[in-house]
Protein backbone atom coordinates (compact mmCIF):
# COMPACT_ATOMS: atom_id res chain seq x y z
CA UNK A 1 0.00 0.00 0.00
CA UNK A 2 1.11 3.43 -0.36
CA UNK A 3 2.22 5.69 1.73
CA UNK A 4 -0.13 8.54 3.03
CA UNK A 5 1.44 11.81 1.47
CA UNK A 6 1.42 14.88 3.80
CA UNK A 7 -1.06 17.49 2.52
CA UNK A 8 0.97 20.83 0.91
CA UNK A 9 1.67 23.55 4.15
CA UNK A 10 -0.75 26.39 4.11
CA UNK A 11 0.58 29.76 2.19
CA UNK A 12 -0.23 32.94 2.27
CA UNK A 13 -2.37 34.45 0.08
CA UNK A 14 -1.34 37.58 -1.68
CA UNK A 15 -2.25 41.38 0.00
CA UNK A 16 -4.20 38.91 2.59
CA UNK A 17 -2.04 38.30 5.88
CA UNK A 18 -4.75 36.29 7.57
CA UNK A 19 -5.84 34.13 4.72
CA UNK A 20 -4.44 30.68 3.81
CA UNK A 21 -4.75 28.75 0.84
CA UNK A 22 -5.87 24.92 1.57
CA UNK A 23 -6.27 22.78 -0.72
CA UNK A 24 -9.72 20.26 -1.52
CA UNK A 25 -8.96 16.91 -1.42
CA UNK A 26 -12.31 15.93 -3.22
CA UNK A 27 -11.96 15.06 -6.91
CA UNK A 28 -12.40 17.22 -9.57
CA UNK A 29 -13.07 16.71 -13.16
CA UNK A 30 -9.48 17.42 -14.45
CA UNK A 31 -8.38 14.89 -11.34
CA UNK A 32 -6.75 18.26 -9.81
CA UNK A 33 -7.19 19.67 -6.98
CA UNK A 34 -8.98 22.84 -6.62
CA UNK A 35 -7.37 25.39 -4.40
CA UNK A 36 -9.97 27.36 -1.52
CA UNK A 37 -9.21 30.02 0.98
CA UNK A 38 -9.90 30.36 4.84
CA UNK A 39 -9.41 33.25 6.96
CA UNK A 40 -8.19 33.01 10.26
CA UNK A 41 -10.93 34.58 12.80
CA UNK A 42 -9.64 34.53 15.57
CA UNK A 43 -6.38 34.38 16.95
CA UNK A 44 -7.07 31.53 19.29
CA UNK A 45 -7.03 29.49 16.36
CA UNK A 46 -3.06 29.68 15.82
CA UNK A 47 -1.27 27.81 18.07
CA UNK A 48 0.25 28.77 21.26
CA UNK A 49 3.87 27.95 22.52
CA UNK A 50 2.90 24.91 24.53
CA UNK A 51 0.94 23.41 21.79
CA UNK A 52 4.51 24.36 18.96
CA UNK A 53 6.75 22.93 22.00
CA UNK A 54 4.43 20.24 22.72
CA UNK A 55 6.04 16.47 22.90
CA UNK A 56 4.76 13.22 22.81
CA UNK A 57 4.56 13.09 26.54
CA UNK A 58 2.09 16.01 26.82
CA UNK A 59 0.28 14.88 24.08
CA UNK A 60 -0.54 11.46 25.37
CA UNK A 61 0.29 11.36 28.61
CA UNK A 62 -2.78 13.47 29.37
CA UNK A 63 -5.61 11.40 27.86
CA UNK A 64 -8.38 13.14 30.04
CA UNK A 65 -7.68 15.93 28.03
CA UNK A 66 -8.57 14.82 24.79
CA UNK A 67 -12.36 15.77 23.39
CA UNK A 68 -12.82 12.36 22.88
CA UNK A 69 -12.70 11.65 26.22
CA UNK A 70 -14.92 13.98 27.55
CA UNK A 71 -17.32 14.15 24.44
CA UNK A 72 -19.08 11.11 26.08
CA UNK A 73 -20.11 12.94 28.91
CA UNK A 74 -21.29 15.86 27.66
CA UNK A 75 -23.96 13.13 25.21
CA UNK A 76 -24.87 11.41 28.54
CA UNK A 77 -28.25 12.90 28.54
CA UNK A 78 -29.66 10.47 31.63
CA UNK A 79 -26.43 11.31 33.82
CA UNK A 80 -26.38 14.25 33.09
CA UNK A 81 -30.53 14.29 34.21
CA UNK A 82 -29.68 13.22 37.35
CA UNK A 83 -27.19 15.82 38.27
CA UNK A 84 -29.81 18.42 36.91
CA UNK A 85 -32.12 16.94 39.11
CA UNK A 86 -29.63 18.27 42.55
CA UNK A 87 -28.82 21.24 40.68
CA UNK A 88 -32.08 22.66 40.32
CA UNK A 89 -31.80 23.35 44.14
CA UNK A 90 -28.39 24.70 44.13
CA UNK A 91 -28.89 28.36 44.38
CA UNK A 92 -27.18 30.37 46.92
CA UNK A 93 -25.51 27.49 47.69
CA UNK A 94 -21.44 26.08 47.04
CA UNK A 95 -20.68 23.53 44.91
CA UNK A 96 -17.23 21.55 44.99
CA UNK A 97 -16.98 19.46 42.11
CA UNK A 98 -13.96 17.00 42.32
CA UNK A 99 -12.78 15.33 38.77
CA UNK A 100 -14.75 18.13 36.83
CA UNK A 101 -13.39 17.37 33.48
CA UNK A 102 -14.38 19.50 30.95
CA UNK A 103 -16.55 20.98 33.50
CA UNK A 104 -20.30 20.84 32.01
CA UNK A 105 -21.82 20.16 35.39
CA UNK A 106 -19.39 22.71 36.68
CA UNK A 107 -20.91 25.48 34.02
CA UNK A 108 -24.64 24.30 34.41
CA UNK A 109 -24.06 24.93 38.67
CA UNK A 110 -22.89 28.91 38.28
CA UNK A 111 -25.41 29.11 35.31
CA UNK A 112 -28.05 28.04 38.18
CA UNK A 113 -27.06 30.52 40.73
CA UNK A 114 -24.55 28.90 42.80
CA UNK A 115 -23.25 31.33 45.06
CA UNK A 116 -20.07 29.56 44.42
CA UNK A 117 -18.80 26.80 42.69
CA UNK A 118 -14.87 25.13 42.92
CA UNK A 119 -14.25 22.47 39.95
CA UNK A 120 -10.87 20.91 40.12
CA UNK A 121 -9.15 18.04 38.04
CA UNK A 122 -5.77 16.85 37.26
CA UNK A 123 -6.16 16.98 33.65
CA UNK A 124 -5.18 20.14 31.70
CA UNK A 125 -8.89 20.24 30.03
CA UNK A 126 -9.84 22.56 32.72
CA UNK A 127 -7.38 25.44 31.07
CA UNK A 128 -10.32 25.42 28.10
CA UNK A 129 -13.27 24.91 30.43
CA UNK A 130 -12.10 28.47 32.34
CA UNK A 131 -11.74 30.31 29.44
CA UNK A 132 -14.83 28.85 28.46
CA UNK A 133 -16.53 30.46 31.90
CA UNK A 134 -14.95 33.56 30.87
CA UNK A 135 -16.89 33.06 27.73
CA UNK A 136 -19.92 32.91 29.22
CA UNK A 137 -19.61 35.48 31.65
CA UNK A 138 -20.08 33.35 34.58
CA UNK A 139 -18.17 34.93 37.34
CA UNK A 140 -19.29 32.61 40.31
CA UNK A 141 -17.12 29.67 39.36
CA UNK A 142 -13.15 28.89 39.66
CA UNK A 143 -11.41 26.30 38.35
CA UNK A 144 -8.31 24.57 39.61
CA UNK A 145 -5.56 22.33 37.89
CA UNK A 146 -3.92 19.44 40.14
CA UNK A 147 -4.63 18.00 43.69
CA UNK A 148 -7.06 18.67 45.94
CA UNK A 149 -5.09 18.48 49.13
CA UNK A 150 -2.23 20.95 47.05
CA UNK A 151 -5.19 23.44 45.81
CA UNK A 152 -7.83 23.72 48.30
CA UNK A 153 -5.25 26.92 50.14
CA UNK A 154 -6.58 28.73 47.09
CA UNK A 155 -10.25 27.65 47.18
CA UNK A 156 -12.10 30.99 47.70
CA UNK A 157 -14.49 28.64 49.71
CA UNK A 158 -13.63 26.85 52.40
CA UNK A 159 -16.87 24.85 53.09
CA UNK A 160 -19.36 23.53 50.55
CA UNK A 161 -23.10 22.57 50.60
CA UNK A 162 -22.71 20.20 47.52
CA UNK A 163 -19.51 18.06 46.74
CA UNK A 164 -19.35 16.05 43.56
CA UNK A 165 -17.35 13.42 42.80
CA UNK A 166 -17.42 10.16 40.39
CA UNK A 167 -15.57 8.23 43.06
CA UNK A 168 -16.80 4.92 41.80
CA UNK A 169 -14.15 2.62 40.53
CA UNK A 170 -14.09 -0.09 38.52
CA UNK A 171 -14.54 -3.01 41.66
CA UNK A 172 -15.53 0.55 44.45
CA UNK A 173 -11.42 0.51 45.46
CA UNK A 174 -8.06 1.47 44.08
CA UNK A 175 -9.18 4.70 42.75
CA UNK A 176 -7.43 8.60 43.53
CA UNK A 177 -11.13 9.82 43.49
CA UNK A 178 -12.11 7.61 46.48
CA UNK A 179 -9.69 9.04 48.48
CA UNK A 180 -10.59 12.61 47.67
CA UNK A 181 -13.92 12.34 48.10
CA UNK A 182 -13.33 10.91 51.79
CA UNK A 183 -10.81 13.85 52.20
CA UNK A 184 -13.54 16.39 51.11
CA UNK A 185 -15.88 15.14 53.12
CA UNK A 186 -13.83 15.14 56.46
CA UNK A 187 -12.28 18.49 55.45
CA UNK A 188 -14.11 21.03 53.13
CA UNK A 189 -18.10 19.86 53.66
CA UNK A 190 -19.80 21.72 55.49
CA UNK A 191 -22.81 21.05 58.17
CA UNK A 192 -26.01 19.40 56.55
CA UNK A 193 -23.53 18.92 53.60
CA UNK A 194 -24.31 16.32 50.81
CA UNK A 195 -21.87 14.00 49.20
CA UNK A 196 -22.75 13.24 45.40
CA UNK A 197 -22.74 10.89 44.78
CA UNK A 198 -23.34 8.98 48.19
CA UNK A 199 -23.94 5.29 47.05
CA UNK A 200 -22.39 2.99 44.55
CA UNK A 201 -22.71 -1.17 43.86
CA UNK A 202 -21.29 -4.14 42.16
CA UNK A 203 -23.26 -5.92 39.88
CA UNK A 204 -22.86 -9.42 37.87
CA UNK A 205 -24.14 -10.93 34.86
CA UNK A 206 -22.76 -13.88 32.61
CA UNK A 207 -21.77 -14.21 29.08
CA UNK A 208 -21.44 -16.35 26.26
CA UNK A 209 -19.07 -15.46 23.78
CA UNK A 210 -16.98 -18.10 22.28
CA UNK A 211 -16.59 -15.95 19.33
CA UNK A 212 -14.66 -13.53 21.46
CA UNK A 213 -12.80 -16.55 23.36
CA UNK A 214 -11.55 -17.42 19.70
CA UNK A 215 -10.48 -13.96 18.67
CA UNK A 216 -8.91 -13.05 22.38
CA UNK A 217 -7.27 -16.34 23.51
CA UNK A 218 -6.80 -19.29 21.04
CA UNK A 219 -5.54 -16.47 18.24
CA UNK A 220 -2.48 -17.51 19.78
CA UNK A 221 -2.48 -21.13 18.54
CA UNK A 222 -1.07 -20.06 15.12
CA UNK A 223 0.36 -16.10 14.81
CA UNK A 224 1.54 -16.54 11.07
CA UNK A 225 2.59 -20.11 11.85
CA UNK A 226 4.20 -19.62 15.32
CA UNK A 227 2.57 -21.42 18.39
CA UNK A 228 2.02 -18.64 20.83
CA UNK A 229 0.59 -20.73 23.72
CA UNK A 230 2.28 -18.75 26.73
CA UNK A 231 0.89 -15.37 25.37
CA UNK A 232 -2.65 -17.77 26.54
CA UNK A 233 -2.03 -17.66 30.04
CA UNK A 234 -1.59 -13.89 29.80
CA UNK A 235 -4.92 -13.03 28.09
CA UNK A 236 -6.50 -14.83 30.52
CA UNK A 237 -5.20 -13.20 33.60
CA UNK A 238 -6.56 -9.84 32.18
CA UNK A 239 -9.79 -7.93 32.77
CA UNK A 240 -11.41 -7.09 29.79
CA UNK A 241 -12.88 -3.31 29.95
CA UNK A 242 -15.60 -3.36 26.78
CA UNK A 243 -19.01 -3.18 26.72
CA UNK A 244 -21.08 -6.46 26.28
CA UNK A 245 -23.56 -7.08 23.50
CA UNK A 246 -26.49 -7.63 24.49
CA UNK A 247 -27.24 -10.43 22.33
CA UNK A 248 -24.60 -12.10 24.83
CA UNK A 249 -26.05 -11.32 27.77
CA UNK A 250 -27.63 -14.86 28.96
CA UNK A 251 -27.81 -15.20 32.85
CA UNK A 252 -29.99 -12.83 35.89
CA UNK A 253 -27.98 -9.90 36.67
CA UNK A 254 -27.04 -9.63 40.26
CA UNK A 255 -26.29 -7.11 42.84
CA UNK A 256 -23.32 -8.32 44.81
CA UNK A 257 -21.32 -5.34 47.20
CA UNK A 258 -22.85 -2.23 47.92
CA UNK A 259 -20.61 0.96 49.43
CA UNK A 260 -22.12 4.14 51.22
CA UNK A 261 -19.60 6.65 51.40
CA UNK A 262 -21.75 8.53 54.18
CA UNK A 263 -20.90 6.01 56.70
CA UNK A 264 -17.47 4.66 54.90
CA UNK A 265 -14.32 5.96 57.19
CA UNK A 266 -11.14 6.75 55.83
CA UNK A 267 -9.67 4.00 57.59
CA UNK A 268 -12.16 1.53 56.06
CA UNK A 269 -10.73 2.70 52.94
CA UNK A 270 -7.38 1.80 54.63
CA UNK A 271 -8.00 -1.18 55.83
CA UNK A 272 -9.89 -2.95 52.96
CA UNK A 273 -7.30 -1.45 50.32
CA UNK A 274 -5.24 -3.89 52.54
CA UNK A 275 -6.86 -6.76 53.23
CA UNK A 276 -9.68 -7.17 50.33
CA UNK A 277 -13.10 -7.86 50.80
CA UNK A 278 -15.06 -11.11 49.58
CA UNK A 279 -18.87 -11.44 48.15
CA UNK A 280 -20.99 -14.16 47.07
CA UNK A 281 -22.74 -13.97 44.06
CA UNK A 282 -25.58 -16.09 42.25
CA UNK A 283 -27.54 -15.22 39.22
CA UNK A 284 -29.53 -17.68 36.80
CA UNK A 285 -29.38 -18.73 33.34
CA UNK A 286 -32.08 -17.34 30.95
CA UNK A 287 -31.47 -20.00 28.43
CA UNK A 288 -29.75 -23.30 27.36
CA UNK A 289 -25.75 -21.78 27.17
CA UNK A 290 -22.26 -21.89 28.06
CA UNK A 291 -21.24 -19.02 30.68
CA UNK A 292 -17.44 -17.67 29.35
CA UNK A 293 -17.32 -14.54 30.97
CA UNK A 294 -18.56 -12.97 34.28
CA UNK A 295 -19.23 -9.12 33.90
CA UNK A 296 -19.34 -6.81 36.26
CA UNK A 297 -20.70 -3.15 36.48
CA UNK A 298 -20.97 -0.32 39.03
CA UNK A 299 -24.20 2.66 39.22
CA UNK A 300 -24.14 5.20 41.62
CA UNK A 301 -26.72 6.84 43.46
CA UNK A 302 -27.57 9.47 45.65
CA UNK A 303 -30.24 10.43 48.56
CA UNK A 304 -30.64 13.78 49.73
CA UNK A 305 -32.07 13.56 53.19
CA UNK A 306 -32.84 17.31 52.64
CA UNK A 307 -34.35 17.65 49.31
CA UNK A 308 -35.76 14.21 48.13
CA UNK A 309 -36.91 15.59 44.87
CA UNK A 310 -32.81 15.42 43.93
CA UNK A 311 -32.63 11.86 44.46
CA UNK A 312 -31.26 9.19 41.37
CA UNK A 313 -30.32 6.27 40.53
CA UNK A 314 -27.42 6.30 37.87
CA UNK A 315 -27.97 2.72 36.59
CA UNK A 316 -26.45 0.71 34.13
CA UNK A 317 -27.96 -1.84 31.02
CA UNK A 318 -25.86 -4.62 30.28
CA UNK A 319 -25.32 -4.50 26.67
CA UNK A 320 -26.52 -0.58 26.35
CA UNK A 321 -25.01 2.44 26.60
CA UNK A 322 -23.41 3.25 29.92
CA UNK A 323 -21.89 6.02 32.11
CA UNK A 324 -19.46 3.47 33.13
CA UNK A 325 -17.71 0.57 30.97
CA UNK A 326 -18.14 -2.87 32.55
CA UNK A 327 -15.59 -5.20 32.99
CA UNK A 328 -15.30 -8.70 32.39
CA UNK A 329 -13.24 -11.72 33.50
CA UNK A 330 -12.68 -14.99 31.18
CA UNK A 331 -13.18 -18.41 32.71
CA UNK A 332 -11.00 -20.66 32.74
CA UNK A 333 -13.33 -23.64 32.34
CA UNK A 334 -16.38 -22.78 30.33
CA UNK A 335 -19.47 -24.11 32.26
CA UNK A 336 -22.33 -25.20 30.47
CA UNK A 337 -26.16 -24.32 32.10
CA UNK A 338 -29.70 -25.43 31.85
CA UNK A 339 -32.37 -22.70 31.58
CA UNK A 340 -33.27 -21.65 34.94
CA UNK A 341 -30.07 -23.54 36.44
CA UNK A 342 -28.20 -21.23 39.20
CA UNK A 343 -24.46 -20.23 38.54
CA UNK A 344 -22.94 -19.29 42.28
CA UNK A 345 -19.51 -18.45 43.15
CA UNK A 346 -17.63 -15.82 44.82
CA UNK A 347 -15.64 -12.67 43.93
CA UNK A 348 -12.66 -11.34 46.32
CA UNK A 349 -10.88 -8.59 45.53
CA UNK A 350 -7.69 -6.87 46.85
CA UNK A 351 -5.38 -3.72 45.83
CA UNK A 352 -1.90 -5.26 45.14
CA UNK A 353 -0.58 -1.59 44.44
CA UNK A 354 -2.14 1.29 45.10
CA UNK A 355 -0.13 3.96 43.55
CA UNK A 356 -0.29 2.42 40.30
CA UNK A 357 -4.01 1.39 40.73
CA UNK A 358 -3.28 -2.57 40.36
CA UNK A 359 -5.98 -4.95 41.65
CA UNK A 360 -6.11 -8.21 42.05
CA UNK A 361 -9.65 -9.93 41.26
CA UNK A 362 -9.96 -13.45 42.05
CA UNK A 363 -13.44 -15.65 41.23
CA UNK A 364 -14.49 -18.90 41.41
CA UNK A 365 -18.06 -20.28 39.75
CA UNK A 366 -19.69 -23.23 39.61
CA UNK A 367 -22.71 -25.06 38.17
CA UNK A 368 -25.76 -26.97 39.78
CA UNK A 369 -24.85 -29.80 37.47
CA UNK A 370 -27.84 -30.09 35.73
CA UNK A 371 -25.81 -30.35 32.70
CA UNK A 372 -22.54 -30.93 34.14
CA UNK A 373 -21.27 -30.40 37.83
CA UNK A 374 -18.27 -27.90 36.79
CA UNK A 375 -16.22 -25.30 39.18
CA UNK A 376 -13.74 -23.18 37.82
CA UNK A 377 -11.28 -20.64 39.63
CA UNK A 378 -9.62 -17.78 38.44
CA UNK A 379 -7.18 -15.04 39.20
CA UNK A 380 -6.61 -11.26 37.27
CA UNK A 381 -4.95 -8.23 37.25
CA UNK A 382 -7.04 -5.16 36.61
CA UNK A 383 -4.86 -2.15 36.11
CA UNK A 384 -6.28 1.69 36.36
CA UNK A 385 -4.83 4.06 33.58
Amino acid sequence: MPSRKNPPPYELGQGQQRKKKVFNTKNVANGACSPLTRTVANESLLATEGEKNATSKSLYGDPAARISSNLYSISDRIRLRAYQSVLKGIKGKSLLHIGCGMGLISLMAARNLASAVVAIDHSAIVDAAQVVAKQNGLQNISFFRGSLREMMGNFPVKKFDVILCEWMGTFLVNDPLLEDALFAREHLLAENGVMCPDGSSIHIVGVSDYAFYLDTVEYWSNVYGFKMDPMKGLVRQEVETCAIPASNIVTSTSLIHTVNITEFRDADNKDRDESGFTVPFSVRATCNTTVNYLTFFVDATFTNPHDPGANFVIGIRPGGNNAWTETSVGLPQPLPLKCGETLSGELRVRVLNRGRGVTLVEVTAQTDGKVLAEKTTGSYTYQRF
